[in-house]
């Protein structure tokens, strides 16, 4: 990706993180649970043309997509028909997040130092074969993700 490119969908990621706040909470929001983190994210689907600065926030034409944690698979949602989703009570510490259509992952991404009661944002940009982090806070300080193209083919 250039750096072009990279500047015009972080800059398209800020427009849409107000999205992620499902039901009328903000991202920096105390969990509405009152324990363990929360992650909000947006997808931004395979369809989007940064150049000409028309991105849908939707999910790909190739399905739904569903969201997992890797280490507790019973922490799932789908992402919504506007692209966000949000899980609650998500592992402190490290873990890893599983992009799916049907059943077939269409890539992971590893999140890492996440504390007790923490806020993760997140915005991604999945396509057909892999999945691409655009951008990643923690408490609202942004995280620097090294690596964050991984293939849903296995060969990480």
């Amino acid at each position: 990706m250039g750096r072009r490119t990279g500047v015009v969908l972080l800059a398209l990621s800020m427009t849409f993180l107000p999205l992620v706040g499902c039901g009328g909470n903000s991202p920096a929001a105390p969990s509405p649970s009152g324990k363990g983190a929360v992650l909000r994210g947006v997808v931004l689907g395979d369809g989007a043309s940064a150049s000409s600065g028309d991105v849908s926030a939707q999910s790909t034409s190739h399905g739904h997509i569903t969201v997992s944690v890797q280490e507790n698979t019973s922490i799932n949602t789908t992402v919504s028909s506007n692209g966000t989703f949000e899980l609650q009570n998500i592992p402190t510490g490290n873990f890893t997040l599983v992009f799916s259509s049907s059943t077939t992952v269409l890539g992971t991404v590893v999140v890492s130092g996440v504390p007790a009661d923490g806020q993760v944002v997140i915005v991604v940009q999945v396509t057909v074969i892999t999945v691409i982090v655009v951008n990643i806070e923690i408490n609202g300080v942004p995280v620097p993700h090294p690596g964050d193209d991984h293939s849903g083919d296995g060969d990480d």
